[in-house]
């Protein structure tokens, strides 16, 4: 999912490999189907936060996770 929907962008094969297995990572965890719309925006938000200056494997992996709690904490 995440290589069909960024791979025309400017992130590296470097960079979508680490948000790719950032993205695997949280659906695996969270027990998400990547071909779910909640793993399509799963994808964004960790494309995003990688390109917000998060671009080690460890720090995307916690931001986005950290970013997930809050959000479900909140009620979105």
């Amino acid at each position: 999912m995440l290589r069909r929907r960024f791979n025309r962008t400017c992130l590296s094969p470097h960079d979508l490999a680490i948000c790719e297995r950032v993205f695997d990572r949280i659906c695996a965890d969270e027990r998400l189907d990547p071909l779910d719309p909640d793993a399509e925006i799963l994808a964004v938000m960790v494309v995003a936060i990688f390109r917000n200056a998060h671009t080690g494997e460890c720090e995307l992996l916690e931001a986005v996770r950290s970013r997930r709690q809050n959000g479900a904490g909140s009620g979105h």
